[in-house]
């Protein structure tokens, strides 16, 4: 008898833990708890990012859930949220504990105003593209970007002269989903002007056109995107 219990022991606690396991599709109602406290989280670093003035999301709908036995469950979330915001966020859910430790956020939020086919694969860089028209919103958030990004080259170079965009026909970018949007620009051709160096905001493209004679090189920019931030833009690295 005594050999039976401790043969069923192990049997138990596999019952207990969860088996681990691959990650699997599965699907998951709005009031699951852990949607609940995604949901809770991603407001919190909305408002955190926001010094408190970004409005409350609402979960529009779970657009995908995957899940993984581990020693309990980890849930793999694709939310749309009020806003039109699109995030991923994973949490680790251990039903039999209380407090902090029953749920926990082990990788995210990140969040775009993106729909999942457009965005780049949470957590990697995607693949170089041309620079898009700006027909379209996000089209135009890009070239924005770009163009904010160059603008503000002014500002970190000691130079006399103020710099311009050039010809941007052989511009690449990557875009990598973080908190918001990180967008990396290759190939980015700037131009020297003949007027004096007044920084960004002195800088007056109508009155100041590339000189075609003009000191010309070629920069990298790396420019952070939050939609729901004042600024949207901004430059968090550049070489030229």
């Amino acid at each position: 008898m005594k050999a039976v219990i401790l043969a069923l022991l192990p049997a138990v606690a596999l019952c207990q833990i969860g088996l681990s396991g691959g990650i699997t599709d599965t699907t998951v109602s709005a009031t699951y708890e852990p949607v609940e406290f995604a949901v809770k989280a991603i407001n919190q670093q909305f408002s955190k990012s926001s010094g408190g003035t970004a409005p409350q999301l609402n979960l529009v709908e779970v657009v995908h859930a995957r899940t993984q036995v581990v020693a309990g469950e980890k849930l793999y979330l694709t939310l749309h949220l009020t806003g039109d915001y699109y995030c991923d966020v994973n949490v680790w859910y251990r039903a039999w504990l209380q407090g902090d430790e029953r749920l926990i956020i082990t990788d995210g939020p990140t969040c775009s105003q993106h729909q999942p086919a457009k965005r780049a694969r949470v957590g990697g860089i995607g693949d170089p593209k041309p620079l898009p028209d700006s027909g379209d919103a996000e089209g135009a958030a890009i070239v924005k970007a770009l163009e904010f990004a160059a603008c503000s080259l002014n500002d970190r170079m000691n130079s006399i002269f103020s710099s311009v965009l050039g010809d941007t026909s052989a511009v690449t970018y990557t875009s990598q989903v973080t908190a918001g949007l990180t967008l990396r620009f290759k190939n980015v051709p700037m131009v020297s002007t003949n007027c004096r160096n007044q920084g960004c905001a002195g800088l007056d493209l109508q009155a100041c056109p590339a000189d075609a004679h003009g000191l010309k090189q070629t920069c990298s920019f790396t420019v952070q995107y939050q939609a729901w931030m004042t600024p949207k833009y901004t430059l968090l690295d550049f070489a030229c």
